[in-house]
């Protein structure tokens, strides 16, 4: 009992000297995380689907280091689930702590359990649900930094519920500034080779979960100085140029050709396979289209075929998506592509390239039935429009025509620029 009085007395004390200006409300900050993270939330929580990306492994599928920090992330997730079920809270929260930190993506977060989820059963070490949250957080340890993450982490997941999700964000900045200064007095901290939290609890990581913090509240302004000053610690932090970029270029807080450049620099930084290659594609056609001194329509549809093919391949390492799940600037681009060539589909780009992705990994196969070569043993022949694909007859060519037209002709398109 004493334990929880003083925490409710540390919150209400951050709260009091909160630097942001932000109105509370009651009731107390414990019990109100407390009361958030055990309410019954509409939908249902597709176990299946959760249990199926926590096992895969994305590392065997692309050289991309982004991935291997997710497949680590994901298995230290489990791990402190694991730990933190069996008692071991301590140990469990500075595990999941490190998987945040080290990408967020991987903590699979449910406000409650389903009622026919038993004790036993393994969904419950795939997902963090409030009541274990609330257990982590009332066993705060005064030398660990572990629960200012967890902190953290409940003002990112539930920062957007009324009445109450402004203090959360406010208590997170508040340990959020805290360590931060922290750092600064004793850089050891964020010394990759002393393993505090996995070595992933540095200044420019804290500084980037601010400033998604900030923007949550719609502080703009305040958010891209956090990156910015994220990005003076490290300026290859590509992760914090990235998301300037894109409020940057989303909220037009910048001229066309600074959005551009950022992008094109971003891109330079990334792994071919990044995840966020197909954002910054999309912004790409969108500064090229808006800006004439950065490009040409040609260029504008290289930069989509590109994007297309960013796609793709996500969907091939991360899994597939619907078409209500791609990001606004994609299909931002699209639209405005369309403008000036109006029978541009996404979907048929992506089901074309989808299909080219496929023979590419037989070089030189039938787009249409897969063999290498001809019935009389003879090298496959170019679709002569966009000499992108082969086929091994003219039989194949003609029965795929209906499906490869619409790419042949943004293939063609873009050789045809490429010769010019």
């Amino acid at each position: 009992q004493n334990q929880k009085l003083n925490q409710k007395k540390h919150l209400s004390s951050l709260i009091s000297h909160n630097p942001h200006n932000i109105i509370m409300e009651k009731p107390p900050p414990l019990q109100q995380w407390r009361s958030l993270l055990h309410k019954e939330h509409a939908g249902k929580t597709d176990m299946t689907s959760i249990i199926s990306q926590a096992q895969e492994r994305i590392s065997s599928k692309t050289s991309d280091p982004q991935a291997a920090d997710f497949d680590e992330a994901k298995l230290l997730f489990a791990q402190g689930i694991a730990c933190a079920r069996s008692g071991d809270l301590e140990t469990g929260a500075v595990q999941i702590s490190s998987a945040y930190l080290l990408d967020g993506r991987s903590i699979k977060f449910v406000s409650k359990l389903a009622d026919d989820i038993g004790s036993a059963s393994i969904e419950k070490n795939y997902v963090l649900d409030g009541k274990l949250l609330t257990d982590m957080l009332q066993n705060e340890s005064p030398t660990s930094f572990s629960c200012d993450i967890l902190h953290i982490m409940l003002a990112a997941f539930l920062g957007s519920t009324p009445g109450h999700g402004q203090e959360l964000i406010a208590v997170a900045m508040v340990r959020i500034d805290t360590l931060v200064t922290c750092i600064q007095k004793n850089q050891e901290i964020e010394d990759p080779s002393k393993h505090i939290l996995g070595g992933c609890l540095t200044r420019k990581a804290l500084l980037y979960q601010k400033s998604s913090l900030q923007m949550g509240l719609g502080d703009f302004k305040n958010g891209m100085r956090s990156l910015t000053n994220a990005l003076k610690i490290d300026e290859f932090y590509t992760q914090a140029r990235e998301s300037r970029a894109c409020i940057w270029g989303s909220k037009h807080l910048r001229s066309d050709k600074t959005v551009h450049a950022e992008w094109k620099r971003v891109i330079s930084e990334n792994h071919v396979d990044n995840r966020g290659n197909e954002v910054a594609y999309a912004f790409l056609i969108l500064t090229t289209l808006s800006d004439s001194s950065l490009g040409t329509v040609g260029d504008a549809r290289a930069w989509y075929d590109k994007m297309i093919a960013a796609i793709v391949r996500k969907d091939e390492i991360y899994g597939k998506r619907r078409q209500d799940e791609l990001p606004p600037a994609v299909l931002s681009a699209q639209s405005k592509l369309n403008d000036y060539d109006g029978d541009l589909n996404i979907w048929d780009s992506i089901a074309g390239i989808e299909r080219i992705t496929v023979r590419e990994k037989n070089r030189q196969a039938c787009l249409k039935c897969g063999v290498a070569e001809t019935v009389e043993g003879k090298r496959l022949k170019q679709c002569i429009k966009c000499k992108a694909v082969y086929y091994c007859s003219r039989e194949c060519q003609v029965a795929d025509w209906k499906e490869h037209k619409k790419l042949c002709k943004i293939l063609k398109k873009g050789h045809d620029e490429q010769k010019k």
